[in-house]
């Protein structure tokens, strides 16, 4: 597998895991287009009062985006920065995924949300 489908197929992941926390799933995600949405995610889990682990997934959601922001701005130039920024992304993405799961009892959005995390 060459550097950009290794890419490709990050990326596609990572646009994989958002839909758990209710995003529309996207055919070809671009990684500026997977920060917007991580951010939108974000602030819907922070401003969702059914408890703490909601919280702290969409706190990690920002971090999430933050990371897939960063990766953004070098894309074209530095691919070894790229990359690294990515797996971050990757990493705070699954730790909220995991603090989602710990929460699904808890969702906002019901059952369909909580089954989704799992």
């Amino acid at each position: 597998m060459g550097c950009r489908d290794g890419l490709l197929a990050e990326l596609a992941g990572l646009a994989g895991l958002l839909v758990v926390f209710g995003a529309d799933p996207v055919d070809d995600p671009g990684v500026g287009e997977l920060a917007d949405i991580a951010a939108v995610l974000a602030g819907e889990d922070r401003a969702s009062t059914p408890g703490e682990g909601i919280r702290e997934a969409g706190a990690l959601l920002d971090q999430d985006a933050a990371e897939l922001r960063a990766a953004d701005r070098f894309r074209g130039t530095l691919l070894p920065v790229v990359v690294r920024h990515l797996r971050r992304a990757a990493a705070f993405l699954a730790s909220a995924c995991a603090r989602l799961g710990s929460a699904a009892g808890a969702v906002a959005d019901g059952p369909a949300r909580a089954a989704a995390a799992w």
